[in-house]
C-alpha cells in the first residue's frame, strides 16, 4: 500500500473510532423534581478540589482543578436549571444583587484506566479498545443569604468511558451515560439539601 494509501485508511479509522459512556449509577434513586413558581438564584463558589490519577494526586491535567470544578458545579446548575429549582446563577461577584444561596463545591476526581493500554490503543487506531472511569465524590456546602444557615450533602458517582473503533453507529449516544451520571449526582445533591429545609421557596421533591 502506498504511503497516501495509507493515510487514507488511518483518516477513515480515525473518524469510524468513537466511545462510549456507562453510568455507574453508585446512587440511590430519589423522586423526581418539580418546580414551583419561584426558583432561586445562587452564586457558585470553588473549595477544595483535588484530580487524581489511580487514587494519586497528579498535576497531569491540561485543565486546573478550579476549572474542572467549576465545570462540574455548571453541569449541576444546569440540572437543576432545567428542573425550575434555580431561577440564574453565576459565579461569586458576576450576579447583579444578593442572591438567595450561596453553593461552594469541594471533594476529588479520580480517573482510572491503564495508562499503558490508553497507548497501545492509540498505535492500533482503537483497534485494540481501551476504557478509563472517572470517578466524582462531591462535597457541597450551600448557605443561605437571608438566614445564614448552612446545608452540607455528599454524592458519588462514576462514568466508565469504552473507546473503540467502529462506534460509529452509536455516537448520537454515546455521552448520555456520562450526561445521566451527572444528572444523579445533581439531583442526589438537591433531595439531600431540600431534605434539611433548604429551598423552602424555590422547587419540592415530587412523591414518588
Amino acid at each position: 500500500m502506498t504511503r497516501i494509501g495509507r493515510l487514507a485508511l488511518c483518516s477513515i479509522l480515525a473518524m469510524l473510532s468513537g466511545c462510549m459512556t456507562y453510568n455507574e449509577e453508585m446512587l440511590r434513586k430519589v423522586p423526581e423534581v418539580k418546580a414551583t413558581t419561584k426558583a432561586v438564584v445562587i452564586e457558585t463558589k470553588v473549595g477544595d478540589f483535588i484530580q487524581r490519577l489511580n487514587g494519586e494526586g497528579t498535576n497531569a491535567s491540561p485543565f486546573s482543578n478550579t476549572t474542572v470544578a467549576g465545570e462540574v458545579t455548571k453541569l449541576i446548575m444546569d440540572r437543576w436549571e432545567s428542573r425550575g429549582i434555580v431561577a440564574d446563577y453565576g459565579k461569586a461577584g458576576e450576579l447583579d444583587g444578593t442572591p438567595d444561596y450561596t453553593l461552594i463545591l469541594s471533594g476529588t476526581r479520580d480517573e482510572e484506566g491503564s495508562i499503558g493500554l490508553a497507548v497501545l490503543s492509540g498505535l492500533t487506531l482503537m483497534l485494540l479498545p481501551t476504557s478509563s472511569t472517572l470517578t466524582y465524590d462531591l462535597n457541597v456546602e450551600l448557605i443561605d443569604n437571608k438566614t445564614s444557615r448552612h446545608y452540607e450533602a455528599k454524592a458519588k458517582n462514576a462514568v466508565t468511558t469504552v473507546m473503540e473503533i467502529l462506534f460509529l453507529p452509536a455516537l448520537p449516544f454515546s455521552w448520555i451515560g456520562g450526561k445521566h451520571a451527572v444528572d444523579d449526582i445533581a439531583d442526589h445533591l438537591y433531595h439531600e439539601l431540600h431534605a434539611q429545609g433548604a429551598f423552602a421557596q424555590g422547587a419540592v421533591a415530587a412523591k414518588p
